[in-house]
């Protein structure tokens, strides 16, 4: 329940007893503690869709996955262990890319189905 406007968000301790518990200030004060209820409340404005790092997660998830599955056709068709070099770099590559773009998909798809918990603010804006 929220608070009417004669609750005050002042402490009376005139009493002296350190209860710690908060009292009601007289509702005939005309003295008012100059908080409004609707300031504590969140605005109903609609953000804008980040469309660019909506493509920068992709871009890391396809990325990562392109070059995680070009590093296993290469360790499948090398025969002579020639470019093993190759392969690690597109492992590293493809694992630095994909887990971020992982995690941020998922969130993404998250709030794209509704679930609670889950808000656009969640996401970092990249663009």
């Amino acid at each position: 329940m929220l608070p009417n406007k004669s609750d005050s968000r002042r402490r009376l301790n005139a009493t002296g007893l350190s209860t710690g518990d908060y009292n009601k200030v007289n509702t005939d004060t005309t003295e008012t503690d100059g908080f409004v209820n609707e300031q504590w409340v969140a605005p109903n404005v609609e953000e804008p869709i980040p469309w660019k790092t909506i493509a920068i997660i992709l871009v890391l998830f396809v990325g990562g996955t392109i070059c995680i599955c070009c590093a296993t056709l290469d360790w499948l068709a090398d025969v002579n262990q020639d470019r093993s070099d190759r392969i690690g770099a597109l492992t590293i590559i493809g694992a630095l890319t994909i887990i971020p773009g992982g995690y941020y998909l998922y969130i993404l798809l998250c709030i794209l189905m509704h679930r609670t918990g889950y808000t656009m603010d969640d996401i970092r804006r990249l663009g």
